[in-house]
């Protein structure tokens, strides 16, 4: 008996409970949401005096059915500030009934907005000036033993836009690295080292990338000849000796591609009266890192 009093009892809880939630679901009750902004559009001359705001605190009226719906949903207002900043008159203006028609096209059509806040968005701008200019490493560094650098070292980027009054930016040519030291590179090394952005001026770019690409070298070695430059017509020179032996320092990716057509000897024709010419070493390769040459100066004898 006991069993069945229980029963009936809690089956007219649940009634009464259903009951309830159908008259709160379709009574008009009010709620109170936030909905996030997201600004999009911005031109990157564009400095604001002030944040803009991050949300819409809104209050909303509608049945209990819909107002869960609208809780559930999370919408979020995405603003492009690309018209509204084209004036150049220094203020974004935002009015109450362009932040209402925003806000209401997120909303199902029989949710009323009772009240919104802020009520409307007013906030001045500044346009600065902008200037592209290089950027320079400071960075220290230094190879591991018995390597060399197989390509020039990159920074990427190469250039920032730098934005601030045209004073303060005409003043700047150059934008540095912070002075950091990488050391014992070997193979490829690449590292984030941050920009030093002097007081007054700004970029949307704190960093740069700087890669080495380093690698072993071996030496190559070549017999070749000695050429003079500047010999007038009809004169002949003989030097002693005539031949060099060079030796050239260079990266295991290209030792095979070295050649001695990437060499030439050269001394010039002699203007004053000297027993010995120089012999300069010139090289058209651009992975050599070093060569050096047996012979440096050659006697030699002018026939007219």
């Amino acid at each position: 008996m006991l069993r069945k009093d229980a029963f009936i009892y809690l089956l007219f809880v649940a009634l009464a409970t259903l009951f309830w939630w159908g008259s709160a679901m379709s009574s008009q009750r009010e709620m109170d949401i936030k909905v996030p902004i997201t600004y999009t559009d911005i031109p990157a001359q564009v400095v604001f005096c002030e944040p803009l705001p991050s949300h819409l605190k809104i209050k909303i009226r509608d049945n209990g059915r819909m107002l869960r719906q609208v809780q559930h949903t999370k919408a979020y207002l995405t603003i492009s500030l690309s018209k509204m900043l084209d004036k150049n008159d220094g203020k974004l203006h935002l009015s109450t009934d362009v932040l209402r028609q925003k806000t209401q096209d997120l909303l199902p059509g029989s949710t009323d907005i009772q009240h919104i806040s802020p009520e409307e968005i007013l906030i001045n701008y500044q346009i600065e000036s902008v200037k592209s200019v290089p950027i320079k490493s400071c960075v220290e560094w230094t190879l591991a033993e018995q390597h060399l650098l197989s390509t020039p070292v990159s920074i990427e980027p190469s250039t920032v836009e730098i934005y601030g009054s045209q004073q303060i930016i005409d003043s700047i040519d150059t934008i540095y690295t912070r002075n950091i030291a990488v050391e014992n590179i070997q193979n490829v090394v690449q590292k984030e080292v941050a920009l030093e952005i002097p007081t007054g001026i700004r970029s949307l770019i704190n960093s740069t990338t700087i890669t080495w690409h380093a690698e072993q070298f071996t030496e190559k070695s070549f017999s070749i000849p000695i050429k003079v430059e500047g010999l007038p017509q009809g004169e002949n020179i003989h030097l002693f000796p005539n031949t060099t032996t060079i030796v050239a320092q260079v990266g295991l990716s290209h030792f095979a591609s070295l050649v001695a057509e990437d060499f030439r000897a050269v001394c010039h024709y002699p203007t004053l009266q000297t027993h010995t010419l120089l012999v300069t070493i010139q090289c058209t390769n651009p992975h050599v890192a070093q060569v050096r040459s047996n012979i440096q100066e050659v006697e030699y004898i002018i026939e007219r």
